[in-house]
Order: C-alpha cells, then sequence, then structure tokens
C-alpha cells in the first residue's frame, strides 16, 4: 500500500469502527455519488440497516436528503436513530414506500441485491439512471439502471471511491456518519466470522481483533 493511500484515524471512532469504515464507506460514497443525490431529493434505499446501506443513509442525509430504508422491523429503530425513515420490505413495498414518501421518489439505491429491491426501484423512480446497485448485477442490467463494482461491466468508480477515503474521514470528525459494528471476533475465530457473514446474520459491519 502506498503512504498516499492512507488517511488518518477518525478520533471519535474506535479501532473496529475505523477498520470497517473504509471498507463500506467508499462504497456506500460510490453509490450516492453516482446517483447525483443532493438537497431536497428524496430516496430510497434498500438493506437500510446493513453495512453499506447505513452508510448510504448517513451519507445521503448528510447532503440533504431525505431517506426512505427497508429493512426488518427489528431495525427500524436503528434506522431512525441515523435518520432514515424505515419501511418493511416484502410484498406491496412499492405502496408503502409512495404512502410515504408523498412526493416524487427521486433516486434509489439497492445494496441487497433482490428482484423486488430493483423491481421496486424503477416503479418509483422516472430517471432510471439515478437507480444503482451494488449487488443486483444480472437483474440491474436487465433493467438498465447502474451497476457499480468490480464485477465485468459494471462501474468501478475508481476516481470516485479514491477521492471518498478523505471525505468519509470529515464527515465522521463532523460527526454526520458513524458505524455500525454487528460483533467483533478475535483473529482466532475468523472461520466463525466468515460463517456468521455468509449466512447474513451480522446487521452491520463485523470487525477482527488481533
Amino acid at each position: 500500500m502506498r503512504a498516499s493511500e492512507l488517511v488518518p484515524k477518525p478520533p471519535k471512532l474506535s479501532w473496529p469502527k475505523s477498520s470497517a469504515l473504509l471498507l463500506s464507506g467508499v462504497t456506500a460514497m460510490h453509490a450516492v455519488v453516482a446517483t447525483r443525490i443532493g438537497v431536497g431529493d428524496t430516496v430510497l434505499v434498500h438493506g437500510a440497516a446493513g453495512g453499506v446501506g447505513s452508510m448510504v443513509v448517513q451519507i445521503a442525509r448528510a447532503r440533504g436528503a431525505r431517506v426512505i430504508g427497508t429493512a426488518s422491523p427489528a431495525n427500524h429503530e436503528y434506522l431512525v436513530d441515523i435518520g432514515a425513515i424505515p419501511v418493511t420490505y416484502g410484498p406491496g413495498l412499492a405502496a408503502r414506500v409512495r404512502a410515504i414518501a408523498r412526493t416524487e421518489v427521486h433516486a434509489a439505491i439497492d445494496t441487497v441485491g433482490t428482484n423486488e429491491a430493483l423491481d421496486t426501484s424503477v416503479a418509483l423512480v422516472t430517471d432510471r439512471q439515478r437507480v444503482a446497485t451494488i449487488a443486483g448485477f444480472a437483474h440491474g442490467a436487465v433493467l438498465h439502471v447502474k451497476v457499480l463494482g468490480t464485477r465485468p461491466g459494471a462501474d468501478p468508480g475508481t476516481e470516485i471511491r479514491f477521492a471518498a477515503r478523505h471525505k468519509l474521514v470529515d464527515l465522521v470528525n463532523a460527526g454526520k456518519v458513524d458505524v455500525r459494528i454487528a460483533t467483533t471476533y478475535r483473529l482466532a475465530d475468523v472461520a466463525r466470522a466468515h460463517r456468521t457473514g455468509i449466512a447474513g446474520r451480522a446487521d452491520g459491519k463485523m470487525a477482527l481483533l488481533p
């Protein structure tokens, strides 16, 4: 790693939180920039309580957007804490979002990759270039929305992600972004942590401690 790629640890964040900041944060920043989220926008975030989704919520809020976030009922209180209006995913999602929004939904970011998330997004957002997914690569391509990441055909957002690192530290230092750590594991328990991540049982990021 080059020295130019390093950023100072935010004093307000613990080491476990700091370890997860850039991993989730640069992906979230890429999605927010790619969908041109700004002041006055109403934004739908799928998987809003997850590691990347919660970062999307906070960055979008810092940019002056109103955020509606999908999550299980158990995570609704957390979404309220970080500034999102929670909505439960599942059948009838588009109608529930319309009732909450009471206006146009300007952009949508999918962090879960389900057909429901993407189909709901294109049903609500007029401009498909303001719909992005970091997980639904195949269905996203079919729907002609922005597909972000390192998969073939996706937008890697290299310059955006590189520039995001210092912006994220600034947002943390300004008290506008925090990192949700679901659990920590000792390095010796890396296999158990990996299994938990694959199973999708962690609400937030997992951190390995030396």
